[in-house]
């Protein structure tokens, strides 16, 4: 007898491809869009005000929870979900609306067939209290990112941040300017603040001190960091080239 053959199982959809259509969406008003900061699934910036969105695939309790808790960070505070199959009920429709309006939850809903997301309720303003300090980490961080490599809704990998950044960007420098020091590749363009706390922890250990205040990056680290991290090292592996052509 010859085997029935099974119906291929159709792409598992994750969290993470609600992004591509969020991320797009802010972009086109004018925002700066990251993914996963402090957090926070997506966050975008404009005119210094920052706007938060979290993902799920499903509307449900864990989603409010998630943005009532970023409402302590800022007013503007998205729920993004997929759109409801046709069959969803006008009340079901009514509640997810209703529960976001009484939360002062903006609602969104991603259809990942078309790419196109739907405004269903903006944010309102929230009484609650705020907590500035960290929503200024969130906004710090964020600023720290030149280069948007996570994706919003992003579990189980390693997330890129701006502490890495900055490592990466003093990699670079000191595989074109062995043996500098921090203030030297400080003028070189690297963060003021940071670069000599990155070079005296060497939390990743690339870098060795060559001598007193010296650094260079360790033999077949500018390979490895290439391999590991290609987008942030081109970014500013350009940056450097087109700084010592100005």
């Amino acid at each position: 007898m010859k085997k029935k053959k099974t119906a291929p199982k159709k792409e598992t959809v994750k969290e993470s491809d609600l992004y591509p259509c969020v991320a797009e969406y802010f972009t086109r008003m004018g925002f700066t869009v990251k993914g996963e900061v402090k957090g926070c699934d997506v966050v975008a910036i404009k005119d210094e005000q920052m706007t938060i969105i979290e993902l799920k695939k499903v509307f449900n309790v864990k989603l409010l929870y998630q943005c009532t808790r970023r409402l302590a960070l800022t007013d503007l505070v998205y729920a993004a979900t997929l759109i409801p199959k046709k069959s969803a009920s006008v009340s079901q429709w009514t509640l997810m609306r209703s529960l976001c309006r009484r939360l002062h939850i903006g609602l969104l809903l991603v259809d990942l067939d078309s790419k196109k997301v739907k405004l269903v309720c903006e944010p309102g303003d929230f009484a609650g209290r705020k907590n500035p300090r960290s929503g200024l980490k969130v906004v710090k961080e964020f600023a720290g990112r030149k280069v948007a490599v996570n994706d919003g809704g992003t579990t189980g990998v390693k997330l890129e941040t701006a502490y890495l950044e900055t490592s990466i960007q003093i990699a670079v420098l000191l595989s074109q300017n062995p043996r500098s020091s921090a203030g030297q590749l400080v003028k070189l363009g690297s963060d003021a603040v940071k670069t000599s706390r990155i070079l005296q922890n060497n939390y990743y250990h690339w870098f060795e001190k060559i001598e007193r205040g010296k650094y260079s990056l360790k033999k077949g680290q500018a390979l490895k960091i290439q391999k590991l991290y290609p987008k942030i090292w081109e970014f500013y592996f350009r940056q450097t080239k087109l700084d010592t052509k100005e």
